[in-house]
């Protein structure tokens, strides 16, 4: 099986990771054979058996240009933001507001005229899954959900704690829909003299205030370096408006890292009963969990253990076993 993978320079690296994680897999464990392009310019045409677009993220449609192909075409759909996020989430003027209703409107547009040359779907959650067939009307029966993965083993618990202060940890792209900046408001709530240290891996943000206690990383981390900040974090606190999956969420649970998260869209999937659920809109319940984790070590040692357990759920064999189903599919169709 031979398979054309669209990943431009502009594709964000969450999806660029899912993309490369499941092609490692596929391409040991049943050989397919994966050939990237980066313009549609270059959409090869010749000895090609499957397209797939694995970077269809908040709400944006496949590209009109692969309605030109004979092959089928799958896609990984990574979130609806766009369409399920009020307006006022990401426009703040009355002008702003009708270019973003315009905006919806052309998109959805584009899933229907693409509709007919989709094969399949695989969306990151059942979330996601319930936005796309909800908001643009697309066929449940063309898309399947199910997870991101973990390497386990990169991402596990520290072998040994530092000896080194307490903090809080989050790990975000700064846009509107991660919340960033009620998370900032709860925790400067929590007691100045006693509260953790809040490191905040966030890019790109520049700091609008000094807040006692904040650390803003927005400089390049490497994998390793992430992976030793959960390690060492008293919890981490992802409490997004909106998120396709949160991978955040799974990967600072496979590290023994209780979690604080949002009760809405998928993170409440994702972190089932082995987190702190909040309502991401209150910062006294955000700030609440922050003040019951501190305190509470008897709950840090049973989030922790939850969360690990949890994290099995993930695993990038499982999600390319199931993403060769879809392919092994649409090659029938």
């Amino acid at each position: 099986m031979k398979v054309a993978v669209y990943l431009p320079d502009t594709t964000p690296y969450s999806m660029k990771h899912c993309a490369w994680n499941i092609m490692s897999v596929l391409q040991e464990k049943h050989h397919i054979t994966f050939t990237t392009f980066t313009s549609l310019n270059e959409l090869p045409l010749s000895d090609i058996d499957i397209y797939w677009d694995p970077r269809c993220g908040g709400g944006i449609a496949p590209a009109l240009a692969f309605r030109k192909i004979k092959k089928p075409l799958v896609l990984t759909v990574h979130g609806m933001a766009m369409f399920t996020l009020p307006l006022n989430t990401f426009y703040f003027t009355f002008q702003q507001k009708i270019s973003g209703q315009i905006k919806r409107w052309k998109e959805r547009l584009k899933w229907k005229l693409m509709e007919p040359h989709i094969a399949h779907v695989m969306t990151v959650s059942e979330y996601t899954k319930s936005e796309l067939t909800s908001s643009v009307d697309f066929p449940a029966k063309k898309v399947t959900a199910f997870w991101n993965g973990i390497n386990h083993e990169k991402f596990k618990p520290a072998t040994e704690k530092k000896d080194t202060a307490p903090y809080f940890l989050t790990v975000i792209s700064y846009q509107k829909k991660k919340n960033f900046e009620r998370l900032l408001e709860a925790y400067k709530k929590l007691d100045e003299a006693t509260r953790p240290r809040l490191m905040a891996i966030v890019k790109p943000y520049e700091s609008k205030e000094p807040i006692k206690g904040l650390e803003i990383i927005n400089s390049n981390l490497t994998e390793n370096q992430i992976i030793d900040y959960y390690q060492q974090a008293l919890g981490l606190v992802f409490v997004s408006l909106h998120e396709g999956f949160g991978l955040p969420i799974a990967e600072a649970m496979a590290c023994g890292v209780p979690v604080i998260t949002s009760n809405t869209t998928s993170c409440k999937e994702i972190a089932a009963d082995a987190a702190l659920l909040v309502n991401p809109t209150s910062i006294s319940e955000i700030t609440n969990a922050m003040q019951k984790l501190t305190s509470d070590v008897k709950l840090q040692q049973e989030l922790s253990q939850k969360g690990m357990e949890r994290a099995k759920q993930f695993n990038w064999e499982n999600t390319a076993d199931q993403f060769y189903k879809i392919l092994s599919a649409a090659l029938k169709s």
